[in-house]
């Protein structure tokens, strides 16, 4: 019988990887074939790899940015998928972060497979992290 949570605590490890800014724990929680599909500035998405959604995280260089990720509520959809709330606050550099996203999360074994994310203010956003 499969953990009913483990879609769940797949999810939560990854938000944490991301929140330190731990790349290698969060390329290990994506599966190869895994497919992201990302907020733009505009409010489009673009489709990302694992490689790709990594490299992002990479630029953005959270460990500056004093990062906070919170889960204000996450429900479990069926066995492998999740629907999550991030919240996201962040601070470098005199300015400062603040932000909702959120996330439906496909989880396969011990990895997630595929990740939808709306963010509620993405210009704002884009703006911070390439700042």
């Amino acid at each position: 019988m499969a953990d009913p949570q483990a879609a769940e605590t797949v999810f939560r490890r990854f938000v944490e990887a991301f929140g330190r800014g731990d790349l290698e724990e969060l390329r290990s929680l994506l599966a190869d074939d895994f497919a992201g599909h990302i907020t733009t500035a505009d409010g489009g998405t673009r489709e990302v790899s694992a490689s790709e959604y990594t490299e992002s995280v990479a630029q953005m260089d959270v460990e500056t940015a004093d990062l906070r990720l919170d889960l204000p509520d996450i429900t479990r959809i069926d066995e492998g998928t999740v629907l999550a709330m991030v919240e996201v606050h962040a601070s470098r550099r005199g300015k400062s972060l603040h932000n909702f996203s959120a996330q439906l999360a496909r989880v396969a074994g011990d990895r997630l497979a595929e990740l939808w994310m709306v963010e509620a203010e993405p210009a704002e956003s884009e703006a911070f992290w390439t700042s």
